[in-house]
Formats: structure tokens, C-alpha cells, sequence
């Protein structure tokens, strides 16, 4: 389908018919950067495509190479999938080219955008779990590869092994906050925060915790957990965290779990535990958070306050 290239494209019979258009810097640039010759080339044809508005053949083979001389630059994309569908393309061969960009950048918006559309119209989800899966193993992280991810499982209903591949991912790093989040999604798009699920991810969380208490990951969960109806299992989440704080009483991120608790839930006794809780934060486990300690502490003093003051 694409047109062989061959450089300089000046010196190509091809290409004779198009004057590039060089970049306009204005009169007296005050940081030109300093391109290659190379990329000057292919920019300057492609902006002489760019306005005549051309989707051949040769069209779609420079937008390769302007994706490959600079792999974010979205009107490359953008106008290489108008190339691709006005000339009836195959699309999964593209896939490839997007496999190939990939490998030397990945976090990257334009491309997995550009893989997202190309999947639409191609109607079905091919490899993308394995396409995605691989890109995590390498950076498991990747904002990018995962909104994609999350968009093939729920475009095409791609759920069934999720939990297996975020269990290998927690496995490999129980700090991954964003396979926690991962998780957080499958749930709430799958079986949804039922009362026999929250119980099972409650322990989940608390399991992983007793591993390593002060990983913020599960107790943001944990915090999920609870804003979905976990507040009902409160008697089984503050026994789970009082047998956190029995094995590490300086366990700060747990202490700072249960003074957002009792703000969310107040009563009396919750209230009163908590405002000693922000005091020790703030003088001695999370002295750098000192302030916002304090802010806290005003927090549960007001709803403190509030309660006591309908009792009268």
C-alpha cells in the first residue's frame, strides 16, 4: 500500500512535482533549534502535503517517517489515519507499524490514540490484551497503556482473566498503585461492590497490607472500598486495622486511614481517637505533613463538636 522511500527526496522523481514548505520561524528567531537535515526534509514535504491536502499512497509513507523523526507529533498521526481509511488500508498491518513505534516510545498519547481508533474500525479486539500486557511488563505504570487497556476490556467485555493479570502484577510489585486502581475497575465494572465482594476485597487489601503496612496503594483501596458500602463492614475493617497497628504501632498510613474513616463516619468515640491520632502524626510519625495534621485535627475537633452539640 505505502510508497518505498528513498532520501533525499528532493533528489526523488516522485516527489518532483511538490515544493516543500520550510518552517516559518518569523524574521529573526531568538532560539532556532537546531533540526537535522534530515528531519528539515521531511517536515517540509509533509507540510506541502499537509496543504494540499493529498492522501496517496506516497502521502501515507511520509507519514511514517515524520512519525518515526518525531513519534509525538499528533497531525502526523492524525493525518496518516485519514491516509489509511481514504485509501481502504489494511488496518492490522498497521497495528504493526504502531508496534514498532511503541518499542521506542510508549508513553506516548498520540500513538495510543492512534491504536485505539485503528481498533474501532477494525471491530474487534485482536491482541490487544497481549499487546497492552507486554507494554506494562516493560513499564507497568504507563498511564497511556493502561486508559487503553481499560478501553479494550470494556469496548469489547475482555474482564474474565483481569484479576489473574493484576494478581501477577501485585505480585511482581504490591506497590503498583496503578494495578490497585486496575483492580478498583474490573470490580466495579464486573460483579460491582456486592456485599460478599467487598468482603473478599477487604481482605484482599488487608492481606497485602500485613506484607507492607505503610503502602499507600492499599489503603487508598481500602478508602475506595468503603465510599462503595464497605462503610457496612466497618467492625471488620477497624478489627483488620487494629491488627495492623498491634504488629507496627508507628504505622502511619494506617493511623491516617482511620481519621479519614472517622471524618467520613463520625461518632463520639471514632472522633476522640482520632484527634489524638493527627497529634501523634504530627509530632512524631509524619512531622513533614505537620500542617496538614493540624488542618486535620480541626476537621474532627468541628465534627466532634457537631455531634456533641445535638445531643443537647
Amino acid at each position: 500500500m505505502e510508497t518505498e522511500l528513498t532520501f533525499p527526496l528532493r533528489s526523488s522523481e516522485i516527489w518532483k512535482d511538490v515544493t516543500p514548505i520550510p518552517q516559518d520561524d518569523g524574521p529573526n528567531p531568538i532560539v532556532p533549534i537546531s533540526y537535522s537535515p534530515h528531519f528539515v526534509e521531511v517536515m517540509d514535504y509533509f507540510r506541502a502535503i499537509l496543504k494540499k491536502g493529498e492522501k496517496s499512497k506516497r502521502a501515507l509513507s511520509l507519514t511514517k517517517e515524520v512519525i518515526k523523526v518525531n513519534p509525538a507529533n499528533y497531525t502526523g498521526w492524525l493525518f496518516r489515519r485519514e491516509c489509511l481509511l481514504a485509501l481502504g488500508a489494511d488496518l492490522k498491518k498497521e497495528l504493526k507499524f504502531i508496534d514498532e513505534i511503541a518499542e521506542v516510545s510508549s508513553k506516548n498519547y498520540q500513538l495510543w490514540h492512534h491504536r485505539r481508533v485503528i481498533v474501532k474500525e477494525i471491530g474487534n479486539a485482536g491482541e490487544e490484551l497481549e499487546a497492552t500486557t507486554k507494554a506494562l511488563i516493560a513499564d507497568p505504570k504507563n498511564y497511556h497503556v493502561w486508559a487503553h487497556r481499560q478501553w479494550v476490556l470494556r469496548n469489547f467485555n475482555l474482564y474474565k482473566n483481569e484479576l489473574k493479570f493484576v494478581d501477577l502484577l501485585l505480585k511482581n510489585d504490591i506497590r503498583n498503585n496503578s494495578a490497585w486502581n486496575q483492580r478498583f475497575f474490573v470490580v466495579k465494572n464486573t460483579t460491582g461492590f456486592t456485599e460478599d465482594m467487598l468482603k473478599r476485597e477487604i481482605d484482599y487489601a488487608y492481606t497485602a497490607l500485613k506484607k507492607v503496612p505503610n503502602n499507600l496503594s492499599p489503603w487508598n483501596y481500602l478508602r475506595g472500598l468503603v465510599e462503595q458500602g464497605g462503610h457496612k463492614m466497618m467492625t471488620l475493617i477497624n478489627a483488620e486495622a487494629a491488627e495492623i497497628l498491634k504488629k507496627d504501632s508507628k504505622c502511619a498510613e494506617c493511623l491516617s486511614f482511620l481519621v479519614d474513616v472517622a471524618l467520613k463516619f463520625p461518632d463520639e468515640k471514632k472522633l476522640t481517637v482520632a484527634l489524638s491520632m493527627c497529634e501523634r502524626l504530627k509530632t512524631e510519625l509524619s512531622q513533614i505533613r505537620a500542617k496538614y495534621w493540624e488542618y486535620q485535627a480541626k476537621k474532627v475537633q468541628q465534627k466532634l463538636d457537631e455531634l456533641k452539640e445535638s445531643k443537647k
